[in-house]
């Protein structure tokens, strides 16, 4: 699995790897009433990146309630 950017991201600096996981938490706060939930975003921005995460986030519907 070291085509996912996890694998690339560990092996920066601290900072950087703070950065990426800051970015993560911030998108799934913004999922949180979206249809993935904030777990999901979360996971989804930690796996594959925080840029992908975004887009998936804005092209994503609201949660149906």
């Amino acid at each position: 699995m070291n085509f996912l950017p996890l694998a690339m991201i560990a092996k920066l600096p601290l900072s950087v790897q703070f950065f990426y996981f800051a970015l993560s938490l911030v998108i799934a706060v913004a999922g949180t009433n979206r249809t993935m939930g904030f777990w999901g975003y979360l996971f989804f921005s930690i796996i594959f990146s925080p840029l992908i995460g975004l887009m998936v986030l804005l092209v994503s519907g609201k949660k149906e309630e």
